[in-house]
């Protein structure tokens, strides 16, 4: 009987995390603690991974690193004709549209708090995609 409840946990909901990561646990925890070279992993990882909840996982990373240290978020990102994760929103504003809005304008505040001129062509492409979204 308690293998069985095992499986149906596994089945069910998967392994339970700390942090609420289903399948980057540990580099979750170190992107949200600013670590910018488990944020470039996060990046690295992305570029490699297929449509689906792994991608969705490591979008929602990104997007936690744009408050948490935007000057670090651009210079990843700097290289990249894309700005990965900039505009996605996670479940926690799924219809909820004054959230989104609210957290819109933080992530916009904190790239425009951004002076670095050697990161303004990676500040304005991510401000385009969240403009654009």
């Amino acid at each position: 009987m308690k293998k069985f409840a095992l499986i149906l946990v596994l089945a069910l909901g998967g392994c339970a995390t700390s942090n609420g990561y289903l399948y980057f646990p540990d580099l979750a925890d170190r992107v949200l603690a600013g670590d910018a070279h488990a944020f470039r992993q996060v990046l690295a990882l992305a570029a490699d991974t297929p449509p689906g909840e792994r991608l969705e996982e490591l979008a929602e990373l990104s997007s936690r690193f744009v408050r948490l240290s935007p000057a670090r978020f651009l210079r990843a990102q700097a290289a990249s004709s894309t700005c990965f994760g900039v505009s996605f929103m996670g479940p926690d504003y799924v219809d909820n549209p004054s959230a989104e809005a609210q957290e819109r304008k933080l992530r916009i505040a904190a790239l425009e708090s951004v002076s670095d001129p050697e990161l303004l062509p990676a500040k304005e492409r991510c401000l385009n995609d969240l403009a654009g979204t």
